[in-house]
């Protein structure tokens, strides 16, 4: 295992921490915006949120942009919200598995966006 992956690995545990205050607040906003919360609305406004985290990560990490999403919906959500803290912990079962889901699914996305705008120049 090369030394900068563990490096990488300890910053994006490290931003996980930032990421969950900022998940947080907007898990929060998309609640108390709704007249009547459901679930797919309030996963769609997070989504919203996870699509500029996911646009900060594939800006900055070069490494790997898609691992480090995953490890950072990973000790963000189910880490620091569900197991450390418990501040996630009165959410249903099925919006934390949409929101683990979401970060990595943002990047994803923002990464086919900057690939396609690419070729587009191209």
């Amino acid at each position: 295992m090369s030394i900068d992956l563990v490096k990488h690995c300890a910053l994006w545990i490290v931003f996980s921490f930032f990421y969950l205050s900022g998940l947080e607040m907007a898990l929060v906003l998309s609640i108390d915006g709704q007249q009547d919360p459901n679930l797919v609305t309030t996963l769609v406004y997070t989504f919203l949120f996870n699509l500029l985290v996911g646009h900060l990560i594939s800006k900055y990490e070069k490494l790997s942009p898609l691992l480090s999403a995953i490890i950072i919906s990973l000790c963000g959500v189910f880490g620091f919200g569900y197991y450390f803290s418990e501040t996630l912990s009165g959410y249903s079962a099925e919006l934390i598995a949409g929101l683990l889901v979401s970060l990595p699914f943002a990047t994803y996305t923002v990464l086919q966006i900057k690939q396609w705008q690419a070729e587009k120049l191209d």
